[in-house]
């Protein structure tokens, strides 16, 4: 029958029965674009998805690429401070008798960095002036909860030699912190000691254990 449609019935309590004739041909048509919309639908949730897993690792990504990047300013940072310091020392074979002399040089441990990733130093400054030296920075916690510990100021010579400094106030080199510390400390300078006799200034962080956590050599200004 050519001219054969489909009926709908549509009923309802409180109204007519109401009757939707549609034709095969329409009916067709209606599964098939409701197919091709499934279709379509389900492509973008595909894409979608894809979009959104791709875009974390995009993400994750970049945090690591900012990781190593940080991680990278930190080792140029240090490699420019011991740059520094070494160019502070004094050239050997100027006169006479040093120019036969081997330089002496500085200990591992002057140089030797320790970093356990629970505390960082950061904005350092230390000068030597007259028989004062003088140093800040600030100390922030990376551990999870509080940190407390005691700070070791030690002075690099050209030797070197590695000297403890005791500061004039020794509550200035100890730290109870949840975030953030201004460490300021003020010590006397060894007797005799000049500029030229110095290379740098080590600082060690140790926790409530007595564990260094941080070390490391900086250059001294003066």
């Amino acid at each position: 029958m050519k001219n054969a449609s489909y009926s709908v019935l549509l009923m309802r309590d409180d109204a007519d029965v109401k009757t939707l004739r549609v034709s095969p041909r329409r009916l067709k048509l209606l599964l098939w674009v409701g197919s091709v919309l499934a279709v379509v639908v389900l492509v973008g949730l595909v894409v979608g998805l894809r979009s959104f897993v791709g875009y974390r690792s995009v993400l994750a990504e970049r945090r690591d690429l900012e990781v190593r990047l940080a991680e990278a300013q930190v080792e140029l940072e240090r490699l420019g401070n011991l740059e520094k310091i070494q160019n502070t020392a004094p050239a050997a074979g100027k006169n006479g008798k040093a120019s036969t002399e081997k330089a002496v040089q500085p200990t591992s441990r002057a140089f030797a960095r320790v970093d356990l990733g629970t505390i960082a130093v950061e904005n350092f400054k230390a000068q030597l002036s007259g028989e004062t030296i003088t140093t800040s920075f600030d100390l922030n916690n990376r551990a999870q909860g509080a940190s407390s510990g005691g700070i070791s100021l030690l002075l690099l010579r050209t030797d070197g030699a590695l000297t403890e400094l005791s500061v004039q106030n020794a509550s200035d080199l100890t730290y109870q912190i949840q975030r953030f510390k201004r460490i300021s400390a003020t010590a006397s300078a060894p007797r005799g000691l000049t500029r030229k006799d110095v290379l740098g200034l080590r600082v060690e962080i140790r926790n409530a254990n007595g564990e260094v956590i941080l070390g490391e050599t900086y250059p001294l200004g003066g």
